[in-house]
């Protein structure tokens, strides 16, 4: 039997973040690594569907959130309601006034939006005319109010909608059906709650609702419908627009997630005829919105020909953004780009050991996992300019491994075998080969069986060993095909009993 080493480094997946969470995929935007080839993008790429929660119940900031995106001057859909700046509202300005005695001049506020004064308050401001209270005659819009332009009739309506919303409860209502799992009531609120006062929230949920078929018929159509009604919508480029957050990558609006999730229905033909080219679309829209991270799956989208051209050039540019950005799944990439790591490596990108390693570790800082072991790798084996560097790269491994990266597990687990750089411990060794065999590592599938026919680090089971060195095999390990005639005729009757239980696990009864 041969004895344990060094992992067979196998080239990594492609990651991608943080993504993080379409239609509840985990936002295990998977943290980090996709069960997608490197370099091809992931087909569930998911955004966190917002209202769902883990405790089981409805967080009412979401809902107040939901009422403020209607209503607050902050978004264009509001048409900047109670956008007027008014001294009242200002503690600083408001003693300054009161120190030079200047809170009776009219001039100290400008023209107020409210529910109860649409049109303005010029009266209340002692102005004879429109033009006077700094009203746009034109637009009826105060000459102070920021965002995108607002008709007369858009601010009414505004101030209805505030009227009608300080008494709504549709939204509340919708997501504790939904969590309660009544999701025909649900459905029936959701669209309370968008006739009422457009929510985007509910459209979002009615689209889920749809494409899942849940208290409806299952309609992709239908469900694209709603998503439109969301990314249709009023957009201020400015004020609507997504300020990504590196250390939140989760924390997204609406509209992100509704052009993600467009995405991801005209990649995989979900209900809908597949149209690479239209997922290319949603997935620039998510960009434009402020998604920084949608930039990583442009990229993987050039370097993959997916609804574009294969042209690594744009490809490096948004990676490079991306990366900018704080995104560490675009860092990740570089490093794998300039390291030739990609199964299909695009020509135009020059191996660059050194820029490659700076790559891996800026995305490691970041805490992308695959990224920390592949830096560890390129210290262990001197790859770039150092030489080998075991010692930094025990703490590399050490860091992944906890964390539960399995291909940096079995290498810390090779060093404890050894007893290199930490003292020798073949009980640790084991411990951190099962880790590892238990997330398909095929290397310590192999090393544990090893240790399991061998005794070492515990007692000596043939019939496990037989098991997990099978397979390591079935997954194209060299030295476990090689290594199992010999272990299979040192089975007696019981041990290929047992081994073959644990390889045909019996079918649970009904």
């Amino acid at each position: 039997m041969t004895r344990c080493v060094r992992p067979f480094f196998k080239k990594l997946r492609a990651a991608q973040a943080g993504l993080a969470c379409l239609l509840a995929v985990s936002a295990a935007h998977a943290q980090q690594a996709a069960s997608a080839p490197a370099g091809t993008p992931n087909t569930l790429d998911a955004v966190k569907v917002t209202g769902q929660r883990s405790n089981g119940s409805v967080d009412p900031s979401i809902v107040t959130a939901a009422k403020n995106k209607v209503l607050s001057r902050r978004f264009a859909s509001s048409c900047a309601f109670m956008s007027g700046y008014s001294a009242a509202e200002d503690e600083v300005t408001l003693a300054y006034l009161r120190d030079f005695n200047m809170l009776d001049n009219p001039s100290s506020e400008a023209e107020r939006f409210s529910d109860l004064s649409p049109d303005g308050n010029a009266k209340a401001q002692g102005a004879t005319s429109p033009s006077d209270a700094g009203i746009d005659t034109a637009s009826g819009l105060s000459t102070q109010t920021p965002g995108v332009a607002c008709a007369g009739s858009d601010r009414r309506f505004a101030a209805g909608r505030n009227w009608i919303a300080r008494k709504d409860k549709s939204l509340q209502q919708a997501f504790d059906a939904y969590e309660a799992g009544q999701y025909a009531e649900a459905r029936a609120k959701f669209e309370e709650g968008w006739k009422k006062l457009g929510y985007e929230e509910a459209a979002l949920m009615l689209a889920r609702l749809h494409l899942l078929g849940l208290g409806t018929a299952a309609s992709a159509p239908k469900a694209v419908e709603w998503l439109r009604e969301v990314v249709d919508a009023r957009y201020d480029p400015v004020a609507d627009r997504l300020t990504f957050d590196p250390q939140k990558p989760d924390n997204i609006n609406t509209r992100v997630e509704a052009a993600l999730l467009l995405a991801r229905i005209y990649l995989t033909g979900q209900g809908t005829p597949r149209d690479p080219a239209q997922a290319y679309k949603w997935w620039r829209k998510a960009l434009d919105y402020g998604f920084e991270p949608a930039g990583t799956l442009l990229a993987q989208a050039h370097l993959s020909g997916i609804g574009t051209p294969v042209d690594v050039k744009p490809a490096l540019a948004y990676l490079q953004a991306a990366g900018e950005a704080g995104d560490a799944t675009a860092l990740f990439m570089l490093g794998q780009l300039y390291h030739h790591q990609l199964p299909r490596q695009p020509a135009g990108v020059p191996l660059d050991l050194n820029r490659a390693g700076a790559y891996y570790l800026a995305a490691a800082k970041a805490g992308h996992l695959d990224a920390t072991y592949q830096a560890a790798r390129m210290m262990d084996l001197g790859e770039g300019a150092t030489a080998p560097a075991p010692e930094r790269a025990v703490v590399l491994y050490k860091d992944a491994a906890l964390k539960g990266n399995a291909d940096a597990q079995n290498a810390l687990a090779t060093y404890f075998y050894r007893g290199e750089v930490v003292p020798q411990n073949l009980a640790t060794a084991r411990q951190l080969f099962q880790a590892a065999a238990g997330r398909r590592q095929p290397d310590a599938m192999f090393n544990l069986a090893v240790m399991l026919a061998q005794g070492q680090g515990g007692e000596r089971d043939l019939a496990a060993a037989y098991a997990w060195c099978t397979l390591s095999q079935r997954l194209g390990h060299a030295q476990a095909a090689a290594a199992l005639p010999a272990l299979a005729a040192r089975l007696g009757p019981e041990d290929k009993a047992r081994a073959d239980a644990m390889l045909k696990p019996a079918t649970p009864k009904p």
